[in-house]
């Protein structure tokens, strides 16, 4: 069964334009880059994300969001614990990120 990754970020007011820009197409880049040892094919299924614009103001910060969506808890935790990739990128986020949120659920178990 599917499982949903949601990631939000708050950027430091210290990170320029671009760095923010770097930082989103390289989180939307794990799709491609994130490899399974065993098969050598990528196994995230989905990742979208983007600058907010909800006008409800209740972002507390957080600037950014991302879904990921993988195929199954193993696929997920590899991807948190062991993806060589998505560690690389976890630690490029050194002063650029103020700040991070993640939430992940498995659609239609509440």
């Amino acid at each position: 069964m599917a499982l949903v990754h949601i990631v939000q970020f708050k950027f430091k007011p210290s990170a320029d334009e671009s760095s923010v820009r770097d930082v989103c197409d390289h989180m939307l880049s794990l799709k491609d880059k994130c490899i399974r040892l065993t098969s050598q094919k990528p196994y995230i299924k989905s990742a979208t994300g983007g600058k907010d614009n909800s006008p409800e103001g209740m972002q507390n910060g957080f600037t950014h969001a991302f879904v990921v969506e993988f195929e199954s808890e193993d696929d997920r935790d590899f991807y948190v614990k062991k993806d060589e990739a998505h560690l690389a990128f976890m630690k490029s986020l050194d002063g650029l990120v103020d700040g991070a949120q993640i939430l992940d659920y498995t659609p239609g178990k509440y």
